[in-house]
Parts: C-alpha cells; structure tokens; sequence
C-alpha cells in the first residue's frame, strides 16, 4: 500500500474516531471495527496486495482466464477495471466517457449501468485507478456497512452490546465480504443507512426524508448497480408500510422519500434502461419467463438454506473447492450461525416489536425470491419488472434481516439475562451445524473450523457468567473465520509479454482492430493494453454487437463465450487487423486471410490481408448472401459492396474523407457521383443518431450491425454521433429533485430553529 492510498484510507478512517469521540459507545464500536478491517482487508494492503482478484500475466494470453481469489469476484479485473480505466483514459483526454472505442468496437460506459461514473464514492477510483481506488473502497464500504448498522440498531434503543453484535454479523458477514470489489457492495454498505433514514423520515425529520431520496436516488440510478437498489427500493417499502401501518400520517411520510428518488435517479437510470431494452440479454429474457427455475429443485433450496449456517458445507469458492454451477451466490445470504443462535432466544422487547416484524417480512420476502417459494416466486415472476431480474441479488437482504433481528432478540436477554436459555439456544444451532458439516460434500477445512464452534463457544462463555460479552466475541471470530479467504489478494498487473509488447507496436505503427482467438487476450483487457478489441464482456452488451460476435463464434446472449470462427473478410469489415491465438493458432476454413507475423511459446500474432477502414463508402448493396456464422459471408467484397436485409438502391461512386474521428463522434465530407452508402462501423446502441447535410437521417443497418446513410449525389457532409439516450431529460430532472430534496431538508432545519 502506497502513501497515496494510505491517506485516503485513514483520513476518513480518523474523522469517524474524531465524531465518535463524545460517545464512548460508539467510540468503542469503532475500535472493534479497526481490528476488522486490519485482520482482513488490512492484512493484505500491508503486504502490498490489492483487495480483491487479478488476471495475473501469465493467464492474459494463449489460455483461460484464471482468476486468483474467489471467481464470484472476477467481474473485477475482466469488467469493471478495464470500464474505469477507459473512463480515465478519456477523460484525461479531453473527451466525454460515454462510449469506448477500445471495447467492443464501440460499447457504452455510462449507460451500462455499473460504470459508477456519477458516484460520488467512487472518487478514489477516478483519483488513484481501478487497482489502488477498489482497495480504498473496500475499507470504505466494510466501515460504512459496519457503522450504519451499529447507528441503526441504535437508533432503535438497543443497548451498545447488542448493537455491536448485529452490526458486526452484517457489516462483515458473507454478503459485504463476497461482493466487495464490485458496485453491488455499494447497495449492501449503504443497506442500513437507508433504513436508518427511513425511521428518522416516518418520525416526521425531513433532513431524513431529504437524505434517503438521494441515498435511494444515487443508489438506483448513478451507474452503481441498478438491479440490487432496487431489491432494496422494495425492502424499504415493504418495511416502511409495517413500521407506518396504521399511523396515517406516516403512511403519507413513506412516499415522500420515494417520490423525490424517482427524478434524482433519472440522469443515470434513464440512459440505462434505454440501453438495457435493446441489450442481447433482455432480448434473451424475453423469449419466456425466468422465474420460477424448474432447474432448481427442493433438493437444491434445502442445500442453499443450509449454508445460512454452515457456508462452506459445499466448498469455498476462494480456495477452489466450490461444486456448484454458480460460484458464490448462495452463500452470500449468510450472517453466520451466532446470530442465528440469538434468534431462537425467542422474544422481544414489546418497543422494538413493530422493527422486528418489519426485518421479519424484509427476510421472508427476500427468501421468497432467492429460494423461489411456492406462491411467492409465482407472483413476483409474473409482475414486469420483477420477473427479468436476478433475484438472488436480494440475498443480502436475508442476512440483514437475521443481523437486526438476532440483536433486537439479544438486546431483550440482556434485559433480563438467563444464562440457561442462552446456552440451550447455542447447542441447538451448534447440533444443527455438525449434523450439516459432517454431511456435506466437502469436508471441514481450516476456514470452517472456528466457524463450526462458534455456538458452541458462545455456549461455554454463557454457562462461565461471560455469555453477554462472548457473543459479540464470538461474531468477530465467526465473520474473520467465514471472510478470511472470500477476500483474494491480488499483486499488480504484470509487465506485458513480449507478445503483447509485439501486437502493441504493430498497432501502433499500422493502426487497426485486434479481435482474439478463443483465450488468447480475454476481451475488455485489450482496451487496458492501448489496443482496440472487437469483443466485449457485458451484461448489457448491445444487441447488435451480439449479433457481430455470434458471427465469430462467441456463442451467448449474457456474457458471450470465446471467438471460435474469426472469419478474416467480416472483421477486416470491421477493421479487424490482427488477430490473436494461444499456441496452437488459427486453424480450418476461418484461417483463410491471415497471414502469420509472429510467434513464441504464449501465441502467435495474425495480419488480416482483407483489413479495411472504419468509415467507408459502398457503391453496391447486397442482401445477406447466407449465414455468417458459418462463412457465407466471406465472399463479399466488403471494400466496395455493404450487406444489408433492408432494400437500398444505390448506384454510383464516390469518395469520402475523415475530418474527425472520436469515440462518440465520427465526421466525414464525401463527393459523390450517384448514391452510394456511408457504412461506420462502430456497432449501433441506442443515442446514436446520423446526420447528412445537418439534417438527422434513419440509419442503415449494415454489415450485421454498422450503421450506414444513404448519400445521393453531390458534395455532402456526413456526421455519427452518440449521446447517451435520454441523458439531458434525465439530467434536467436530477437537478429538479435534487432541488426538491435540499427544499424539504432546509425547510426541515427552519421549522428546527
């Protein structure tokens, strides 16, 4: 760890202990979650380690993709860092981060939903890079995760002790831990703050009603993770209605928050479902209905029920143990077994009974969701919304729920305490946890064995008259023992290989598009190296870029798989000029047209002799000549003739010169002698719009997905732009909410005064 990120970690770090100073409470709290963050974040900045995983050198060319650390986190290094650094690399060139032109031909970042531009959290990114600004922001969000429960709990009346339990099963527990370097960890950390505002908003305080509308606002709609906000958009609402239930007045209260969200989201919620409606995967989800999964059985919910308690009774996806076909997910519900243990304590204090329902039907309609329960799965697929999202997103929301509704069952037995009950209630779970563990499939490894014992050392400490102090005790040691390995450590990126080094001069010195060969040079990586990849991993990837990468083989409409048939006359047409390949190279019909320049034991370096220009004029248009996914196609003259499925005449020539060619905007002047086509080949998205003559014009579909205009005769001037969809509308209705909030906050602070 560097001095630069040190300081952005322990100057916020020493405002907190400088605010918590007048309450010792808190102050304690606070020291508690020092040692947390040293034992595990901490521990691998000191040894000069990133949090989270990395592509090390040897796994960015000639194989698989090998991440090191817990694959759930590998969005990391193949997705979020290589968008973030485009956002930088832009930036700093004095250009709008709108679109990049290194991924995919021509993806978007803002509108992709996750790129996190807007955040204001997300400036140690934009200060110090991908690498070092994620290890800054794991600090951030496991002390914010931590702290707004401890507030919470407070806020409802909990004693200190029982606070720092459910705060502490929370703010470390598996669901932070497992989704920490990536913007969903955001909506987790900022879970019981939200809550927090919400009670201050229904007791009538409008600097909460204010505070949660922009919490919920950046939350859902500045490029963090849409789809987990608004899981907790619904938990809000669900226990708002219980928490207000019969107080008309704070029934009236609860919209307001909601309300002044829905125009702050807009600048960044607007452009990404725009984006989201026209992306391979909706266009995939809409061919049927999701949810209810037939594929998962009650065999398979009663196996991921079990990991509430026993989360490495199937493996640990850190240490490559995990069996099942997704990675992490499952266990990312739990809080540990201590809080679950404090839960059959039974009972609460009858002030805190309207809290407890309220975290009790947050829970249950969480677990409808990710366990897809009879009735309730039905339901909730059927609705518009609900029904295409990925409901284990809400997974987190279990876990908060046991957090808060352990400690509120904890803060009624520290009331009146009966050691007896407290060690019953542990044996329980810990019996219940060996009957798990020694029937799971993979045996207990050094991470799980404190984890297995932790009932039952909250049971000794019970029955020695210590059991108020070794809860809390033994939630720490429980939360170290589960994270210990979830959080990867990562060196930084390793020096290019030579052949990386070769391709990067090639490139420079020739220009032109790269497009890799099954693992050769994983996409979105490309663009960190200075090199320009046809191939893009998104979750929103456009549609029509889907389709270009099915032509090559990479077969999927989420993430696609890797090129298999790099047909050299379609990339050439997209500008494809080198061509990368693990050892083996390039082999079978798809081989025709490159010609091998270079060579060594991590791959081998292709020219496509049939490379054209980006932005060119067709004087001929034929319909699709068969399917490009099998070749068909390669008997195009793709220098002078476009391929479109509409009926376009052209006939005639012409001759077109580039005036500016930057990633969200491509100007060109053309003569033409007849009608001709002006094809760029950048992949359309929606907020492209064409302009001939200043006057905007319907755009073409050709080449499977460029976007070409009809130009007649004459001298012409050509212009592609691209602004991200609804972006001013959105824009102009943030600044209006935003207005509105701090309205009702000050209005709150003169009624105060």
């Amino acid at each position: 760890m560097d001095a630069a990120t040190a300081l952005w970690v322990v100057v916020p770090l020493a405002l907190v202990h400088i605010l918590a100073r007048r309450s010792r409470a808190l102050l304690l709290f606070q020291v508690a979650v020092d040692v947390m963050l040293l034992l595990l974040p901490g521990r691998l900045l000191l040894r000069g380690l990133h949090v989270g995983p990395g592509a090390p050198g040897a796994a960015e060319w000639g194989g698989p993709v090998t991440v090191a650390g817990s694959s759930e986190q590998s969005d990391l290094p193949l997705e979020f860092a290589p968008w973030w650094s485009e956002v930088r690399r832009l930036v700093a060139a004095g250009e709008p981060p709108w679109i990049s032109d290194r991924i995919g031909g021509g993806a978007p970042l803002f509108a992709n939903g996750q790129s996190e531009l807007p955040f204001p959290l997300q400036l140690p990114v934009w200060a110090l890079g991908p690498e070092r600004g994620s290890d800054v922001m794991a600090v951030w969000k496991l002390e914010l995760a931590a702290l707004g429960g401890f507030l919470l709990l407070r806020r409802l009346r909990l004693r200190p002790l029982a606070a720092t339990a459910g705060a502490l099963a929370y703010g470390f527990g598996l669901a932070q831990l497992s989704w920490l370097v990536v913007p969903l960890a955001w909506v987790t950390a900022l879970a019981p703050w939200a809550l927090w505002s919400l009670i201050g908003a229904l007791r009538g305080d409008r600097r909460h009603t204010a505070g949660l509308a922009a919490l919920l606002g950046a939350l859902a709609g500045w490029s963090v993770h849409p789809e987990t906000a608004a899981f907790l958009w619904l938990a809000l609402a669900l226990a708002g209605t219980v928490l207000a239930w019969g107080r008309w007045r704070r029934v009236r209260r609860l919209a307001a928050p909601f309300l002044l969200a829905l125009p702050i989201a807009a600048v960044g919620a607007l452009p990404v479902v725009a984006t989201v409606a026209d992306s391979a995967k909706f266009a995939a989800g809409r061919g049927g209905a999701l949810y209810p999964d037939p594929g998962l059985p009650w065999t398979l919910k009663a196996r991921m029920a079990a990991l509430i308690v026993t989360p490495w009774r199937d493996g640990n996806p850190g240490a490559g143990t995990w069996q099942w076909r997704f990675p992490n997910a499952a266990v990312a519900v739990g809080v540990g077994a201590v809080p679950v243990a404090l839960l059959l304590l039974g009972g609460v204090r009858r002030r805190h009974r309207r809290a407890a329902v309220a975290l009790a039907a947050v829970g249950l309609a969480a677990a409808g969701l990710v366990y897809q329960l009879p009735v309730v799965s039905q339901i909730a697929g059927r609705l518009p919304v609900l029904g295409v999202m990925t409901w284990v997103r809400a997974g987190f929301l279990i876990g908060l729920a046991i957090a808060g509704l352990g400690a509120l069952a904890f803060d009624a037995f520290l009331r009146r305490p009966s050691r007896w009950r407290l060690v019953v209630a542990a044996l329980v779970v810990e019996g219940a946890i060996l009957a798990l563990a020694l029937s799971g499939p993979v045996p207990v490894r050094r991470e799980g064995v404190v984890a297995v014992g932790a009932p039952a050392a909250v049971a000794v400490a019970a029955a020695a008259g210590a059991g108020a102090w070794g809860v809390p005790l033994a939630i720490a040691a429980e939360t170290l023992a589960n994270g210990w390995r979830v959080i990867g450590g990562s060196r930084s990126p390793a020096s290019p290989s030579p052949i990386v080094r070769r391709l990067q001069r090639l490139v420079a010195t020739e220009g032109g598009r790269v497009l890799g060969l099954g693992g050769a040079l994983p996409p979105n990586l490309a663009g960190r190296l200075g090199l320009a990849d046809l191939r893009s991993v998104d979750p929103v990837r456009p549609l029509a870029l889907a389709r270009l990468h099915q032509a090559f083989g990479a077969a999927g409409m989420d993430l696609p798989g890797p090129v298999a048939t790099p047909w050299a006359g379609l990339a050439g047409a997209w500008g494809a000029r080198w061509l990368a390949t693990p050892p083996e190279g390039v082999a079978g019909p798809a081989a025709a047209g490159w010609r091998e320049v270079y060579r060594d034991a991590g791959g081998r370096l292709y020219r496509n002799l049939r490379a054209l220009p980006v932005v060119r004029v067709a004087t001929r248009v034929v319909p699709p000549p068969g399917s490009a996914e099998a070749g068909a196609w390669e008997g195009v003259d793709f220098a002078t003739t476009a391929v479109a499925a509409a009926s376009v005449a052209v006939s005639g020539e012409g001759d077109l010169r580039v005036l500016d060619d930057r990633p969200w905007r491509h100007e060109a002047e053309a003569q033409v002698r007849g009608t001709v086509l002006a094809v760029l080949h950048v992949p359309y998205a929606p907020g492209w719009s064409c302009y001939l003559d200043g006057r905007r014009v319907a755009a073409v579909d050709a080449d499977l997905s460029a976007m070409a205009i009809v130009v007649p005769a004459g001298e012409h001037a050509l212009l592609w732009v691209y602004t991200p969809p609804w972006l001013v509308p959105g824009l102009l209705l943030t600044i209006a909410g935003l207005f509105g909030a701090a309205v009702v906050a000050l209005r709150s602070s003169r009624r105060r005064r």
